[in-house]
């Protein structure tokens, strides 16, 4: 069998691989194939290679396999890049082939080209088997993941049989069987699964997720905690019993006041901020807990005072001219949070003064470059800005005329920043790792960027970019972190807006507030100029103003700019946060 003249490997080289991997899973697979692709070049391993290493999203029933990076124009493969000789090519392996993580990929696969109901009841089958063989409670993802998908599957497909019924009742059995004997997310997923599919006895499984939420509040584990009640509250109006459903809620709800409190007991004003500020969130949708909300925002109030104290700046340097290589060989093999937590601080922000002194010499070094004015324009071709000619310039015009080599130089540096450092990291990190909104939010709580009802906001920016989706998340992202900034000054007691003589209120613009000097002050002069020349430099990607009047294409959201903007303000968000603290901290020892 060939794919445009490049044959596939034999089945039984496949199958002899497979039983090789200690890692029966689609990324162990991957990186199976892609060594054999480096051995045996031109056999069809790198297309296997490709298929294993599809970003695996079952929540996305429409495309459940996006690329694994995407960067400008080019992209790694999908599922509708495969001709139909390909498709063909895989489906003799899915008959002779007996894994059933492989058997489950292809079937999917073979379904989404062709919509081929046999290999899609073959790939639900295979997910539960492969789901099966990689339970492990205190690694849950890749099995629930599987199960979810399978679930997904077995509803699109239909069908005579009750092949929906059959996928819910094994994922009942299996929450079950380890009847809140569970340490971490497997049965809460699981519920959730159940819930949304409105499958199983509701009233024994919500007994369940309240078994398993009251002891994970008693242990102090308290996002574990809601996590249990929210689902038992589902399953409960599932049940038609409202009463119990409410008092689960009241339940989670009063878990933020009990973890506010636990954090102020360990000395940490910033993080117990932002529990205070959940709580007063969730009292405020429970009737029965309004009351209680005035000692709420005082508590609030009293740890706001303290958390300034907290915010420290650190930087982190490396070597921006390492290989590729070396950036893969530093994130392989670390845990999610502290590959997550490294990525952060992993590449040094630009000095705006290092930056001047070398647009000056370089303007001294090359003075052709500078006799001339230059013309500015977007990628739709409207002029937008000159760089003036520095040559005979007054010291208004020579000063915008150095801004534009300053820019110039910051281009070249961010170019090597990403392609050094940023995207390798992110390949490494997401080849191993699935980056969800729960680990983005558990990372970023305590953040003083983050204000009261914001945190979804800001946890989908950033998982997002974690997903390669710099449009979705860049649109989030800037106008909170704006907000964000004033969030900040209304904290130290200013008062970011302007009020005219009718009592109008105005908000402050980015530039205004990225001039404040407590901002300045706060923020530091590289992030300061790495917000004012990504935003809203007159001569730099002015990416702020750009987006909100809608002067950008899909492309100009899979550019370098776009994931350096989005690290820059990821950056920023985690940087005043306890888990970033404890990170430096542990690393300083």
């Amino acid at each position: 069998m060939s794919t445009d003249g490049i044959p596939l490997p034999s089945n039984e080289a496949i199958r002899l691989a497979i039983e090789e991997s200690p890692k029966k899973e689609d990324r162990g697979l991957a990186s199976l194939f892609r060594t054999r692709a480096e051995i045996e070049p031109g056999l069809g391993w790198r297309l296997l290679y490709e298929v294993f290493s599809f970003n695996f999203r079952p929540g996305n029933v429409s495309s459940p396999f996006g690329p694994m990076s995407e960067m400008g124009e080019r992209r790694s493969m999908v599922p509708d890049d495969l001709d139909d000789r390909q498709i063909e090519a895989f489906r003799e392996t899915l008959e002779a082939i007996e894994d059933a993580e492989f058997r489950a990929r292809v079937g999917d696969v073979i379904w989404l080209r062709k919509r081929d109901a046999k290999a899609a009841r073959i790939a639900v089958e295979a997910y539960v088997n492969s789901g099966s063989r990689l339970e492990d409670l205190r690694h849950w993802p890749p099995s629930m993941k599987r199960y979810e998908r399978a679930a997904r599957l077995a509803k699109q497909v239909g069908g005579k049989s009750d092949l929906s019924g059959t996928v819910l009742e094994h994922i009942e059995s299996r929450v079950r069987y380890y009847d809140g004997a569970d340490p971490l997310y497997f049965t809460c997923k699981a519920l959730e699964l159940l819930s949304e599919f409105k499958f199983g006895e509701f009233l024994i499984l919500a007994g369940i997720a309240g078994r398993v939420g009251a002891k994970s509040r008693a242990d102090g584990d308290f996002r574990r905690s809601r996590s249990y009640f929210d689902v038992q509250a589902k399953l409960l109006v599932l049940a038609k019993d409202e009463d119990a459903a409410e008092a689960a809620r009241i339940m989670s709800s009063e878990t933020f006041v009990e973890e506010a409190e636990a954090r102020e007991a360990a000395g940490s004003a910033m993080a117990a901020h932002s529990f205070w500020q959940d709580a007063i969130r969730a009292f405020r949708e429970r009737p029965t807990l309004r009351a209680r909300i005035p000692e709420l925002q005082k508590r609030l109030a009293a740890a706001g005072k303290q958390t300034l104290a907290e915010m420290k700046n650190v930087s982190h340097e490396i070597d921006i001219r390492e290989l590729v290589e070396q950036t893969e060989k530093e994130f392989r093999g670390l845990q999610s949070d502290e590959a997550v937590l490294k990525f952060a601080i992993y590449n040094q922000l630009i000095d705006p003064k290092r930056l001047r002194e070398e647009a000056i010499k370089s303007m001294e070094d090359h003075p052709l470059q500078s006799a001339f004015a230059a013309s500015i324009y977007d990628e739709a071709g409207r002029k937008i800005a000159v760089r003036p000619a520095l040559m005979g310039a007054d010291e208004k015009n020579r000063e915008i005329a150095i801004e534009g080599f300053m820019d110039q130089h910051a281009r070249i540096s961010r170019s090597i920043a990403v392609a050094g450092a940023l995207a390798p990291a992110m390949r490494t990190i997401l080849f191993e790792h699935e980056i969800c909104e729960q680990d983005v939010e558990r990372l970023i709580k305590g953040s003083k960027f983050v204000p009261e009802g914001r945190m979804p906001l800001l946890v989908k920016a950033i998982a997002e970019g974690f997903r390669w989706d710099f449009c979705t998340a860049l649109h989030l992202f800037v106008p909170q972190v704006e907000n964000g900034l004033r969030h900040l000054l209304e904290q130290s007691g200013e008062i970011p807006r302007n009020i005219d003589a009718n009592g109008i209120e105005e908000v402050w613009g980015l530039e205004r507030t990225l001039a404040n000097p407590f901002i300045q002050k706060e923020l530091g002069d590289e992030f300061i100029f790495e917000l004012q020349s990504l935003l809203a430099g007159r001569l730099g990607p002015n990416i702020r103003n750009s987006l909100a009047h809608g002067l950008l294409s899909a492309n100009s959201f899979r550019g370098e700019a776009a994931l350096y903007l989005w690290w820059v303000l990821f950056r920023l968000t985690i940087m005043p946060t306890p888990a970033i603290g404890a990170y430096i901290t542990a690393k300083l020892k």
